[in-house]
């Protein structure tokens, strides 16, 4: 049995630091504060900026508002001004690890209505105010917002936390490399049990008994497998993605790409393999999503921009005869709370510094073949750290 790994503490100071920066980042837009929402209920997309500012994750599931009962259930509102005490309006009284004084955190299940009456005493309901969270927010929600502070503009400000949240501090790091280890863990046992007559839910399985008693959770794996040639086959499913009940056979490619979450930070890795003896032609494919993301990350040092490095990556696709396409387009993008910035794309003229971490990942197909490849890495000072530590060959 995996034994849970030991949790690194981020100290109190560490997020009323990263509050101030919100702040400033904040006072230079000219705008008068920030309103941030986070969303939990069990799910592993939404709560990365409130999590980064106040070590908050509600539990709690989304459900429909019920007037005079309970509003805005799984969502969490920190209110940040540029002058003044920020307040934290929660929906679970779980406030033990909450990285604010008691006296500047509100529960209630009444979470709208808390925000609204918090805008007010907060000074937040005029002025220019930046909402972090806008692909969170229920536009009844947001409507309500705009009822309570009529005389506020509100403002995009998400690229403010995403650029904080960029570069990683030394305790993120830790994080990060404590679950890209354990991440790289169980992709190698659910290599290990794609084996003939197995399912895709088998090769899954058999990886939640490494992340589960580690304390992880799984966010979602990509599964597929198949045959190529003149007759390809694909076997999948979208949901779940290891749904398929076709069992795995001799002669298969299997791709397998798995992210989740330990102590609230990400990993994300994927490997290929054949199922049997590997030929020639699932070789080269499997070979071939390696090389490109080798190429990616051999461009990786400080100064260089994302493109920089998305470029060298994608050049290296196409002189291995690949079309650049696919359901990803780009290289990969920096890993933390979440999927963060920067995006590894070619137009992305973001430089990339020391404590940056980043995610390189490539998919390819060719002739009903399938290789997928995706590496972790820290970029420092002098080079590159490699944070996922997985078997790369299993030919």
């Amino acid at each position: 049995m995996t034994a849970a790994v030991a949790r690194v503490d981020i100290p109190s100071a560490e997020f009323a630091a990263r509050r101030a920066k919100a702040i400033a980042g904040a006072r230079a837009q000219g705008l008068a504060g920030l309103v941030v929402c986070g969303r939990g209920g069990g799910a592993l997309d939404r709560y990365a900026d409130l999590m980064y500012l106040t070590n908050h994750y509600s539990p709690f599931p989304f459900i429909p508002d019920l007037a005079g009962e309970w509003t805005g259930r799984a969502h969490s509102f920190l209110l940040l001004p540029c002058a003044g005490d920020p307040v934290l309006i929660v929906d679970v009284p779980y406030v033990e690890p909450i990285a604010l004084p008691a006296v500047q955190i509100v529960m209630t299940d009444l979470v709208v209505e808390g925000v609204c009456a918090a805008l007010r005493t907060t000074g937040l309901a005029k002025g220019r105010i930046g909402l972090v969270g806008e692909d969170i927010v229920p536009v009844s929600m947001y409507r309500a917002l705009q009822s309570a502070a009529p005389a506020a503009e509100w403002i995009g400000a998400d690229h403010i936390l995403a650029a904080a949240r960029a570069i990683k501090s030394p305790a993120e790091i830790t994080r990060l490399r404590a679950a890209a280890r354990v991440g790289s863990r169980m992709i190698e046992a659910m290599m290990a049990a794609a084996v003939p007559g197995a399912t895709h839910g088998d090769v899954v399985a058999a990886g939640l008994q490494v992340l589960v008693p580690a304390g992880g959770m799984l966010y979602n794996s990509f599964m597929a497998s198949g045959t190529g040639g003149a007759q390809p086959t694909f076997v999948r499913a979208s949901f779940p993605t290891w749904s398929s009940s076709t069992p795995l056979a001799n002669g298969q490619w299997l791709r397998v790409g798995i992210s989740g979450v330990l102590d609230d930070y990400y990993f994300d890795v994927s490997r290929s393999r054949a199922i049997g003896p590997a030929t020639k032609e699932q070789i080269g494919t499997f070979e071939a999503a390696i090389a490109v993301v080798e190429a990616g990350i051999a461009a990786l040092r400080p100064g260089v921009t994302a493109g920089d490095v998305a470029t060298a990556g994608l050049r290296k696709q196409q002189s291995l005869g690949f079309p650049l396409n696919g359901v990803f387009s780009g290289l990969g993008h920096g890993i933390g709370l979440g999927w963060d910035s920067p995006w590894l794309v070619p137009e992305e003229t973001m430089p990339l510094v020391p404590g940056m971490v980043l995610n390189f990942e490539r998919t390819l197909t060719r002739d009903g073949y399938l290789g997928d490849f995706e590496e972790t890495v820290l970029l420092t000072e002098h080079g590159v750290e490699r944070l996922t530590d997985a078997q790369v060959r299993l030919w």
